[in-house]
């Protein structure tokens, strides 16, 4: 496969993460402006991929541009879902929040400490694990696994399409995060 193949597939990754994350943003309702932040992020950095990989039948070098939506899918999607998770907790949110502008604000510096970043990014997953464990949110675990996907596995495949593909699973699990909920602690109605 060459350059040009790699480049389509790219591109189609990038419209596949496009689509998902459209469609959770089309189904956002609420008042918290981090919980399109995630959303947000993942549409956006699909639309710039798929103008960056296509740069060359566009004549356009979008290479700077894709760069900083690549490091804000990485550093800032998923504090922006645990500030939207725990929105009731102010400080907890901040935390969350700021945990993810650091490591972005560096990488935009010129100054990416990737093992920092790395470090938040599984500090967020295991918060993740957390509130999944604490509200009984299997989606939760979902999200926790293809975040480890995305960020600790896709790096090392060195495929132009596997970090956009698991950045659309991840989004669709973390948008079943907000809305479907099994309460095992519920008592089963009696027998008729």
């Amino acid at each position: 496969m060459g350059k040009e193949d790699d480049n389509i597939s790219a591109s189609l990754a990038h419209i596949v993460l496009c689509c998902v994350a459209g469609n959770g943003i089309s189904r956002m309702s609420g008042k918290s402006f981090t919980h399109p932040g995630m959303h947000a992020n993942f549409f956006i950095h699909g639309i710039m991929g798929f103008l960056h990989f296509q740069s060359g039948i566009l004549d356009n070098d979008l290479k700077e541009i894709y760069l900083i939506s690549l490091r804000a899918s990485r550093y800032l999607a998923l504090p922006c879902l645990m500030a939207d998770l725990y929105r009731t907790k102010h400080a907890i949110a901040t935390v969350h929040l700021v945990s993810g502008a650091v490591p972005f604000a560096l990488a935009l510096a010129g100054k990416d400490n990737v093992p920092l970043g790395n470090l938040m990014i599984a500090c967020n997953i295991i918060s993740l694990c957390h509130y999944s464990m604490e509200h009984n949110r299997e989606w939760g675990w979902y999200t926790a696994a293809t975040g480890v996907l995305a960020y600790f596995v896709s790096p090392q495949t060195n495929t132009k399409m596997f970090y956009p593909l698991a950045l659309a699973l991840m989004e669709y699990c973390a948008y079943r995060v907000f809305h479907v909920h099994y309460d095992t602690s519920a008592v089963a109605p009696p027998p008729r």
